[in-house]
């Protein structure tokens, strides 16, 4: 059965802040943390933390601005933020008020997507892997609007979730002739999660490099798909062998820590081509031929991609657009870069559209989507 993705909504973020803004705003919270800690605070600490930010974080390729829902990220009132009152304690408040808040910012979104008088989905899909509380807001909005829907979690599995949520999506789809209609819908509020103690540089490149996105799109049978859309034509997915300390993603007292291992460009670019002869195999799309939604797990993943595999600016322009934009938002990346492609006139109809997402594993997660149109 041909499935079409369709009905992109993005919801803004609160705040949107320029990236060297926000870059200062860490440092300072960095410098704060030490000064409450009782550690000797040297007089270039500041300038240091700041000079390592601006070069992980800055620069044409890199990220210019990016999405927030925490009004902490440009207030210096340490004493009266919501989640880094570093007053109570120098890592920001714990698990509890992170989770507290991630609830509150999550029903807001979706009781946005879905205002009265909504069309109920047959199937809701919660993707995220930045925030968990039961009943989710998936299950709250249902339970609000009396939606006769059935609610799916796919939870914590970083940046490659919404390869997985679709792949659910299509189970749906093709198992039930009763269901028409699946939505899915990404809250990533990756804010919450940063520990101003922690001065390494992997975890400045984490800070500097995350943003808060949320998203709904729906899957449903091609022939019901209005205007554009785009084709889903093939998933593959796979875990490289002895790579799972490479990228974890693991929850502690204050809140979740990311860690990402300097091999990762290296282990994708060996991994990268035999994965796509599997993803392309019997199908009517080549790597010449066709554009790239590469998930932005940083300037460098992007570039290294389309340096091995020879792709012209024009083949990673929307990938490098969303990055520079919006930053990295996790699982919601992909479908900002696929709801772009799908604005974009000059994608032309039956366009090949190749999406690769990585995560902890380290898990390589592609899709082949086709851009069609439905008069």
């Amino acid at each position: 059965m041909p499935i079409a993705i369709s009905n992109f909504k993005h919801s803004k973020p609160r705040y949107e802040l320029g990236q060297e803004e926000t870059i200062e705003w860490i440092a300072r919270a960095h410098t704060r943390a030490e000064e409450l800690q009782g550690h000797p605070v040297s007089p270039t600490f500041y300038d240091n933390i700041k000079a390592t930010l601006q070069k992980i974080g800055l620069g044409p390729q890199k990220i210019q601005k990016r999405g927030l829902e925490l009004y902490d990220f440009f207030h210096l009132d340490w004493e009266e933020m919501q989640i880094y009152n570093l007053s109570e304690g120098p890592q920001g408040k714990m698990f509890k008020d992170r989770s507290h808040a991630y609830d509150q910012i999550v029903f807001g979104k979706f009781e946005e997507f879905y205002p009265e008088a909504s069309i109920a989905p047959d199937h809701l899909i919660h993707v995220t892997c930045t925030g968990y509380t039961a009943p989710s807001g998936a299950q709250k909005i249902v339970a609000k609007r009396g939606f006769p829907t059935f609610v799916t979690h796919a939870y914590h599995m970083g940046c490659y979730g919404a390869v997985p949520g679709i792949r659910m999506a299509k189970g749906f789809l093709s198992s039930d002739t009763e269901t028409a209609l699946v939505d899915i819908v990404h809250t990533e509020i990756c804010s919450l999660h940063m520990n101003p103690t922690l001065h390494s540089a992997g975890q400045l490149v984490v800070q500097t490099l995350f943003a808060d996105g949320c998203i709904k799109y729906s899957l449903s049978e091609e022939k019901n798909a209005q205007g554009n859309y785009l084709q889903l034509a093939k998933i593959h997915e796979e875990i490289i062998p002895n790579t799972e300390d490479k990228m974890t993603w693991c929850c502690e007292d204050w809140g979740m820590r990311m860690t990402i291992s300097k091999e990762i460009p290296y282990l994708l670019s060996k991994a990268i081509s035999p994965f796509l002869d599997k993803l392309l195999k019997d199908k009517k799309a080549s790597v010449e031929g066709s554009l790239f939604a590469i998930h932005p797990g940083g300037p460098k993943i992007i570039s290294q991609i389309a340096e091995l595999l020879k792709l012209h600016d024009h083949q990673i322009a929307h990938s490098k657009k969303i990055l520079q934009t919006r930053g990295n938002m996790s699982s919601a990346t992909l479908p900002h870069i696929w709801e772009e492609m799908l604005l974009d006139p000059s994608v032309q109809e039956g366009t090949p559209i190749i999406s690769m997402a990585f995560g902890p594993g380290l898990s390589l997660s592609g899709i082949l989507l086709i851009k069609q149109r439905n008069l």
